[in-house]
């Protein structure tokens, strides 16, 4: 049965609490590289949304007593790139939640990072930050500090669905507002980028299918550039690890998330990262993050698949490894002919009601 998890303060609390169970870090910065991306996360005294049990799924590990210096800011830069041997095409920054946020990343400390990076040889620079955190004055500074660099901008939509948002995920956006920020970082010439997640707890897996595919396209017929898409991973101390040990949440297989990849139209498809598959996690301690599974003998097989298509951006090149993987795994010529045509039923803003009885408020 579906249950609004956004309206259960009992859940919410366990959530609230099982996240400040993690105690505090010294720990600074981390980095993970993807290819050709570099992405630096600065640690923080955490996401403000999280602090208020937002995001049910969503656990970035311990959090620091203090914020960091603006010194802290300089040595992670200086000690990050005196150790990188070959300079990568694109940088992400983050925090614990939003890298434009002042509570996470002071002003004194945002402007420190901005004359750091524009030191450095990389063309093209992502934010990732909470939408409401995105204002003029923030861009303006980006702007000016930056001029000579390709900005993006990336915020975590999770789904285009309010009704899904808010009592699957226990996360609050107004689509009206993200449209307005949208149309703010362009005014700017920056792009936007957006995550989407697989695998959303409460749906069947159809209804999860449907979810993402109707997420990403309400995303570029809105003014994304990219998509990020990624499986959900089962994080430790959040409440979707706790539905996960109590039997009400099962973990993201490869094959359903590949079958997904397999249903975004054509023209989507060169516009789409993915992230999260299984080829990084973070430290919790003794509980380890519960990633997609698959058959033993077809994870290498997987992971092959995910990093060629990420390396690929030629859209004929993509539904070549899409179509490929699809016929090794069994999934017949019918599904694969949504690479090029999506279907009729998924076209229009009407999300599965038989069960979940949610309203059609894609797009809205």
């Amino acid at each position: 049965m579906y249950n609004k998890v956004g309206l259960d303060k009992d859940l919410i609390k366990i959530h609230i609490e099982n996240k400040s169970s993690q105690g505090f870090t010294d720990k600074k910065y981390n980095t993970f590289l993807d290819g050709r991306v570099l992405q630096i996360c600065f640690y923080s005294t955490g996401c403000r949304c999280s602090k208020n049990g937002s995001c049910i799924m969503c656990n970035y590990g311990s959090i620091r007593k203090n914020n960091l210096s603006e010194e802290d800011i300089k040595e992670i830069m200086n000690e990050v790139f005196s150790e990188i041997l070959e300079m990568p095409n694109v940088l992400l920054l983050n925090c614990l939640g939003s890298v434009l946020d002042n509570e996470e990343m002071p002003m004194e400390n945002l402007i420190a990072l901005l004359e750091e990076v524009s030191k450095l040889d990389i063309k093209t620079i992502i934010f990732e930050t909470h939408y409401s955190t995105i204002t003029k004055s923030a861009l303006e500074l980006i702007k000016n500090k930056l001029n000579n660099k390709d900005i993006v901008i990336e915020i975590g939509l999770e789904s285009a669905s309010k009704q899904v948002r808010e009592n699957c995920l226990n996360k609050y956006i107004d689509n009206e507002d993200v449209i307005e920020k949208i149309k703010l970082t362009k005014s700017f010439g920056f792009e936007m980028e957006s995550n989407i997640m697989f695998g959303i707890p409460f749906l069947s897996k159809e209804e999860q299918m449907e979810d993402t595919i109707k997420s990403i396209r309400w995303c570029f017929e809105n003014g994304f550039d990219k998509v990020d898409l990624f499986p959900v991973n089962i994080k430790p101390n959040t409440l979707l690890y706790k539905l996960y040990e109590n039997g009400k949440y099962t973990p993201v297989l490869h094959r359903d998330f590949i079958q997904v990849l397999g249903k975004i139209p054509q023209e989507y498809i060169g516009r789409i990262h993915l992230c999260w598959y299984g080829n990084r996690d973070l430290d919790y301690g003794e509980k380890k993050t519960i990633l997609p599974k698959c058959e033993e003998d077809k994870y290498d097989e997987c992971m092959n698949f995910y990093h060629k298509f990420n390396m690929n951006k030629d859209v004929n090149t993509r539904i070549k490894l899409l179509g490929n993987i699809l016929s090794e795994m069994g999934i017949n010529s019918i599904e694969s002919k949504t690479l090029v045509e999506l279907p009729a039923d998924l076209a229009q803003p009407n999300i599965i009601k038989s069960r979940t009885k949610l309203s059609t408020d894609y797009g809205r």
